[in-house]
């Protein structure tokens, strides 16, 4: 009967600054423990060329007017915003490499290719590995010394390429 005595104010009290003490240590203990997402922009100007270190086993190659934003997640998710870019994955980046083209996305396996965005969707041509292009319709595998066009909804004109015809831009053409 000793807690029948107790006035109902002392137990809410009691009751909810318990609440609030734990409600601070968790909200203070996920602030120290989450690394904020940061995502970065690259972007080139018409008539420039860029190469940058993404990762230290991802370099991007940057074509004239084009840009590309790089998050600090593990795996890197990137998007490509304009124009055409090349992409270096080698190492411990393999199958690391997540990209957003409009509402395509592609995923390497350990490659090299390229990817040209268009106002309609945008193009892919693999130089070596492979990609997974993921569109409404499902997904599809592109690889090595091969291109393929995509829409969000769909890939179209896969087919065999020349080594040349991958990221000409590159070699000044």
């Amino acid at each position: 009967m000793a807690a029948l005595d107790r006035p109902p104010g002392r137990q809410h009290f009691l009751v909810h600054g318990s609440i609030i003490i734990i409600a601070v240590s968790l909200g203070l203990m996920s602030w120290f423990i989450a690394k904020p997402l940061s995502t970065r922009l690259h972007e080139t100007e018409p008539g420039q060329r860029v190469t940058i270190t993404a990762t230290p086993n991802i370099d991007i190659s940057l074509d004239a007017d084009s840009s590309v934003t790089v998050s600090n997640t593990d795996p890197p998710r990137m998007e490509l915003l304009r124009g055409n870019a090349y992409f270096d994955v080698r190492g411990d980046g393999a199958g690391k490499l997540q990209l957003k083209v409009g509402t395509t996305y592609i995923r390497d396996t350990g490659t090299r290719f390229s990817v040209s965005k268009s106002s309609t969707g945008g193009s892919v041509a693999v130089a070596s590995g492979e990609v997974e292009i993921q569109v409404e319709m499902g997904t599809y595998l592109v690889g090595a010394h091969e291109t393929a066009d995509f829409d969000g909804v769909r890939v179209t004109g896969q087919k065999v390429i020349p080594d040349s015809a991958i990221a000409p831009w590159r070699r000044g053409a």
